[in-house]
């Protein structure tokens, strides 16, 4: 089984605007996460997409379980996450 990533254009904007070594966490852990996705996702509270953690950053994802795809949705810090 290999998993895939996709990023929205709205996650990739989020991304670029991060300093570089919090890019660089992110992208690997993202990486960790298409190995083996369950491991590491997290439904979020009342809503149909998963979270994922990284410092003190929440990247929220979407799984299509059918394509083997994690869709990246938004990537934003813990404290407005929830919002």
């Amino acid at each position: 089984m290999v998993w895939r990533a996709s990023w929205s254009d709205v996650a990739k904007k989020q991304l670029k605007k991060l300093p570089k070594d919090h890019q660089r966490r992110i992208m690997k852990k993202t990486d960790d996460v298409l190995v083996n996705p369950f491991q590491y996702l997290e439904r979020l509270e009342g809503e149909p997409v998963f979270r994922y953690r990284v410092g003190n950053y929440r990247i929220v994802v979407n799984v299509v379980n059918q394509e083997l795809l994690i869709e990246v949705l938004k990537v934003v810090k813990r404290s407005r996450v929830y919002d």
